[in-house]
């Protein structure tokens, strides 16, 4: 190999190495940034009007901000109800609306008015399980819920009323406004007890979820 080629090979190395480094300490500091966020908005996490599910006294609290037309929000679903099911009442879920898919906003209406008449679970369930068939991407047809959800035991005709009023929409916009704050900005978005998830995946959600309990419960 010629000096040229070592000269160019090596500044070749050095120009990967600085990339790395570069894309390390930038989503290091991003992090960082979203923790100070967390930090500094702590009232953001749980409203009077949010869902939850899991004991109230549960003194690990996991915030979720959900889009229900989102894939990934349907495939961590059955994954985080089993962790709270698992977690003896130390873990109680709160979930946050965030229909940033063209198509959810009508969905996350009728969940806020599933959650008024308490039926968000077996509501947010249909709406996820038949979530291929009105929330496609290429066209979405949220109208299509409302015959999913005849057998739900949703109040329909309530429901239909409440989609449009001032007091569902002003939980929508509460909580997308929570969100800009938190600089979430893709679906599902994971806070426990106010921390970030800053490696997303179920296996490092169970990690932070578990360090937390030890945290408040003790080993």
């Amino acid at each position: 190999m010629t000096r040229k080629r070592i000269a160019l090979a090596l500044i070749a190395s050095l120009a990967l190495a600085a990339f790395a480094l570069g894309s390390f300490l930038y989503q290091r500091s991003q992090a960082a940034a979203q923790q100070e966020l967390a930090r500094s908005n702590e009232g953001v996490f749980a409203r009077a009007h949010s869902p939850t599910y899991g004991d109230p006294a549960a003194k690990v609290r996991l915030t979720e901000f959900f889009d229900p037309a989102c894939e990934t929000c349907r495939a961590f679903y059955p994954a985080v109800k089993k962790l709270v099911d698992d977690s003896q009442g130390r873990v109680q879920l709160v979930v946050r609306f965030v229909p940033f898919h063209y198509g959810a906003d009508l969905a996350a209406k009728i969940l806020v008015a599933a959650h008024d008449q308490q039926l968000f679970v077996p509501v947010v369930e249909v709406v996820l399980a038949t979530q291929d068939s009105w929330a496609s991407h290429a066209n979405p047809r949220p109208q299509l819920l409302w015959g999913y959800l005849a057998q739900s035991g949703l109040d329909i005709a309530k429901a239909k009323a409440a989609v449009d009023t001032a007091q569902v929409k002003a939980v929508i916009a509460q909580d997308m406004a929570d969100a800009r704050s938190l600089n979430v900005t893709r679906t599902p978005g994971f806070f426990v007890n106010g921390k970030p998830l800053e490696r997303f995946g179920y296996e490092q959600l169970l990690e932070l979820v578990q360090r937390e309990v030890e945290l408040a419960y003790g080993q």
